[in-house]
């Protein structure tokens, strides 16, 4: 068996280099997807900053394409409980950002240019993963709704439902060095996972990274603050969070 792993990795990193891994400096939709690859475009659901792939399907390196503006900070992150998931990522440009001998699981950037971004995700036979991928906006959305505390409170509670594998953002003004708290509830057992960052792209805390449901802390800077609650099930979810800046 691990004769077997050895040797489909050898293959995989070998494919790569001859099929395609150094990416030509032309357009996105002149290039050709090497030989044994699946190839599947990522897109967010409305309104959200990041997703979960779940991959069971097959064996072959799968590259996913993603689009992404320039300074934009993305963090990537594939996990599995049976095997390593080896990543790399390229820009439609040529720009390799995720070499395959960094043998890396995880990674966290800026972005250099609006463009295609192509993330392969290398893995042995009969092996599951899921993708984690959280974009962080370099503007607040217009569709986001703002979080308003009702005149002489430092708190407000929202309920809200999700559908699977959905996200929904909010955003609070807040200033530095005030005390905020952040905590995202669902009845039973169901989850619903925290993101907070700053609009100036400094990740508090990224639940669909870690799974976080809440966060306690000091702001570094005066901005506007960008929440994000996401049900990572299959099914819906009911959900509470209260906010609360002092």
């Amino acid at each position: 068996m691990k004769s077997t792993l050895n040797s489909l990795i050898c293959f995989s990193i070998i494919g790569l280099g001859i099929a395609g891994a150094v990416l030509p400096n032309r357009p996105a939709a002149a290039r050709t997807v090497p030989w044994g690859y699946q190839t599947q475009r990522i897109e967010f659901p409305a309104g959200a900053t990041s997703t979960v792939v779940y991959h069971n399907k097959n064996y072959y390196p799968v590259r996913y394409v993603i689009r992404a503006n320039a300074n934009q900070l993305m963090t990537i992150k594939a996990d599995s409980s049976q095997s390593p998931i080896f990543l790399t990522m390229s820009g439609a440009d040529g720009t390799r950002l995720i070499l395959a001998p960094q043998n890396l699981t995880h990674w966290r950037g800026r972005l250099p240019k609006t463009q295609d971004y192509y993330i392969e995700a290398l893995k042995p036979a009969g092996v599951d993963y899921n993708l984690r991928i959280a974009i962080v906006p370099n503007t607040p959305q217009p569709s986001t709704q703002r979080i308003e505390f009702t005149p002489g409170a430092t708190s407000e509670v929202i309920s809200g439902s999700l559908a699977p594998h959905t996200s929904r953002s909010y955003f609070a003004a807040a200033k530095a060095g005030q005390l905020m708290s952040v905590n995202v509830n669902s009845p039973g057992s169901n989850p619903s996972w925290l993101t907070l960052f700053g609009v100036d792209g400094t990740v508090l805390e990224n639940g669909n990274m870690s799974g976080a449901q809440a966060w306690h802390g000091r702001l570094p800077i005066t901005e506007d603050y960008h929440i994000q609650v996401t049900n990572p099930a299959s099914y819906p979810i009911n959900y509470t969070m209260t906010v609360a800046i002092q």
